[in-house]
């Protein structure tokens, strides 16, 4: 479903320019949507989806992140890695995506493309280990 990958990658603009400008996220989030003419409802419902489940969630994930990126601080993580975390972590924790792996695959992509392949091994190490963790403590209470 190609309109997940667009709606990632809209949604990975939003946080960047919200994180960098600290506007209101609904306006950055508007902003893109007008400036990437994005018209396509299952791609703007994506990516609403994504956006507004950072935004809700921002101090749990924003928390998770610290935790598991071992021997970074928060505020040393760049622009890119933290937000493609924020989306990665909104989306497999709490959002239930029907293909987790092809989710896993377009963060790293995304990684890759807007920052390098430090960049993408860092996301995707991080992105696993809460992915596992939280996974695994979930199944275990069922």
């Amino acid at each position: 479903m190609r309109f997940r990958k667009k709606a990632r990658e809209h949604s990975l603009i939003v946080l960047y320019r919200w994180d960098i400008r600290g506007d209101s996220i609904d306006k950055v989030f508007d902003e893109v949507v007008e400036e990437k003419r994005i018209k396509k409802k299952d791609v703007y419902e994506y990516m609403k989806k994504l956006v507004e489940t950072v935004k809700e969630r921002l101090t749990e994930i924003d928390s998770l992140i610290s935790e598991y990126s071992e021997d970074w601080s928060f505020d040393r993580i760049g622009y890119i890695e933290r937000n493609l975390l924020r989306l990665g972590v909104a989306e497999l924790l709490y959002g239930n995506p029907p293909d987790p792996g092809r989710a896993f695959n377009d963060y790293i992509d995304l990684a890759r493309k807007y920052a390098d392949r430090k960049a993408a091994k860092f996301v995707n190490g991080v992105l696993s280990k809460i992915y596992k963790d939280k996974k695994a403590t979930s199944s275990a209470k069922r």
